[in-house]
């Protein structure tokens, strides 16, 4: 699986170079255009608040509720992994998020002096919800919880992409970026998981209600 997540973070990086070669390319020059043409005033409303739902804070605030509730759910070994995963991601996420934006070096489709490349909405509303759809199966959770669970947090991982190209504010090849970028973070979150499982068990530390949760995940 390492080389799976190495292959997609190798093609995030092509694309880069792609959009740097050819900005105005016609693939998103074409998805620009169709999307414009579309006159749908509900779409562009649900759009428009789901562009909002997958900004930075709202995303902050449903994050530290979720973190939260897990830790005083008795869920000790899981908590505990979570922090430790996710402070091992964030500075090498954030520096592949920076290096392409460098790399692409072009701006949004809107004319905002800002680096589109990838965007930004959709690469942490994949990580962070992709996260939470692998914790909830981490939890053991009966199929009757799991199955709407997943398929809410998986919504918005949906319509972030197509909601930052309806709203104007990224190009195709932005979103398919942080898609490519996002994917590959949820597949080492698996692999990192994995290693601090191990690692506790071989020291018989933080055993607890999730750890005891696990085989069950195996019957859904």
């Amino acid at each position: 699986m390492w080389i799976f997540a190495v292959a997609l973070v190798a093609l995030y990086v092509m694309l880069a170079v792609v959009v740097r070669i050819a900005p105005d390319n016609g693939i998103d020059r074409s998805v620009a255009e169709w999307i414009s043409g579309w006159d749908v005033p509900v779409l562009d409303a649900t759009m428009e608040w789901v562009s909002w739902f997958t900004d930075l804070r709202p995303r902050l605030v449903l994050g530290f509720i979720a973190a939260t509730g897990l830790a005083l759910s008795g869920h000790h070994r899981l908590a505990a992994l979570t922090g430790a995963v996710a402070a091992v991601i964030a500075v090498p996420v954030n520096g592949l998020d920076l290096y392409g934006g460098i790399v692409a070096d072009r701006i949004r489709p809107n004319g905002a002096p800002f680096l589109a490349y990838p965007s930004g909405h959709t690469l942490g509303t994949i990580v962070q919800y992709g996260f939470a759809i692998f914790l909830a199966f981490r939890l053991g959770l009966g199929r009757r919880v799991l199955v709407p669970l997943v398929a809410l947090l998986a919504l918005p991982m949906i319509l972030v992409g197509p909601a930052r190209l309806l709203v104007g504010v990224h190009w195709s090849t932005d979103v398919l970026g942080a898609y490519l970028l996002g994917a590959a973070t949820i597949i080492v979150v698996h692999l990192l998981f994995g290693i601090g499982e191990r690692w506790l068990d071989g020291r018989g530390l933080l055993e607890d209600a999730s750890s005891q949760a696990r085989p069950q995940s195996a019957h859904y």
